[in-house]
């Protein structure tokens, strides 16, 4: 009988020991405005550097940096749109790419791209991964989309050192229907396929932000970011949960809106990212202890460290 006690007792206790070796978490978050103005740098961020559009020619809108961040706590983060990566010459883009790195204000020994590649896009963008590490002789990393790690191998898995897992953005934010597009575990739990294959080590991005689909006749026509559900309290009444129809035209938010529109209210609510986070250390092979919350902006909206302990 002591025997019994005694090993379930050691059980538990390892099963308490690997729980809480599985939250020893550490948080950073992504920059994402066209200015960076942090002067009291306290966390490691990703810094959104360069945004690469096309459209009839190559456009780079770079971030002005009016402080300057830390060095060892600063990556640069370059965004470039599917168009861009199909539309743009190979070797202007990297050299383009290069020069804006070289004159970055900080230090970095890694940067990362963020490119929601195509299956006809696929052999470009990974070229000029390729050619970009070759110049710049530094830690790449590149996000990922659910779907490209359960479709692997038709995606493609991008040459870099790592990859950055966003969990966010896993539906269509222009279908009416759509019930959250900012994080939808019942949707995201389609994609938990492959993990166990999956080449590359990942780390997790979770959303912190909120945010408001305008439809009129049921077409998405605007997105409000940043705004409560207590928003809609006034000159709107409820339709169904999240959804508010305007009662009458007013400025919303600096924008006039219409009477008889509707507005999909979305937000990252705490227990959707408890389940997220609990669901990608399930699924993950080898994950990093590191977690990057979209965006610095709100920071403050949860206890971030009371999330990542469980």
């Amino acid at each position: 009988m002591k025997k019994i006690v005694l090993f379930f007792t050691i059980l538990i206790l390892i099963l308490i020991y690997v729980q809480s070796e599985k939250r020893d978490l550490n948080y950073s978050f992504y920059s994402w405005k066209n200015s960076f103005n942090i002067k009291k740098q306290e966390d490691k961020l990703y810094i959104k550097v360069l945004d690469i559009n096309y459209s009839n020619k190559l456009e780079i809108i770079s971030t002005r940096f009016k402080t300057i961040p830390k060095d060892k706590l600063s990556i640069p983060v370059i965004y470039i749109t599917n168009k861009a990566m199909k539309l743009s010459f190979l070797d202007e883009l990297v050299n383009k790419v290069y020069k804006n790195l070289k004159v970055l204000p900080f230090k970095y020994n890694e940067v990362q791209f963020d490119c929601d590649w195509s299956i006809s896009t696929r052999a470009k963008y990974f070229s000029f991964l390729k050619k970009i590490k070759n110049k710049i002789d530094k830690k790449l990393s590149a996000t990922i989309r659910l779907h490209q790690v359960k479709y692997y191998n038709k995606t493609g898995v991008p040459p870099v050192d790592y990859g950055l897992l966003m969990y966010y953005n896993m539906s269509d934010i222009a279908n009416y229907d759509t019930k959250n597009s900012i994080l939808d575990n019942f949707i995201a739990k389609k994609y938990h396929f492959n993990f166990e294959k999956y080449p590359l080590r990942l780390k997790l991005a979770l959303p912190l932000y909120s945010q408001a689909i305008q439809f009129r006749d049921k077409k998405a026509i605007d997105i409000f970011e940043g705004v409560k559900k207590q928003d809609f309290s006034k000159n709107f009444k409820i339709v169904k949960r999240n959804y508010y129809k305007v009662v009458k035209s007013f400025y919303f938010k600096g924008r006039y809106i219409y009477k008889g529109d509707v507005f999909r209210f979305e937000d990252s609510n705490l227990d959707d990212l408890k389940i997220a986070l609990n669901d990608f250390f399930d699924i993950a092979k080898n994950p990093f202890k590191e977690i990057i919350f979209y965006t610095i902006k709100y920071k403050n909206k949860y206890n971030l460290k009371k999330l990542l302990k469980g």
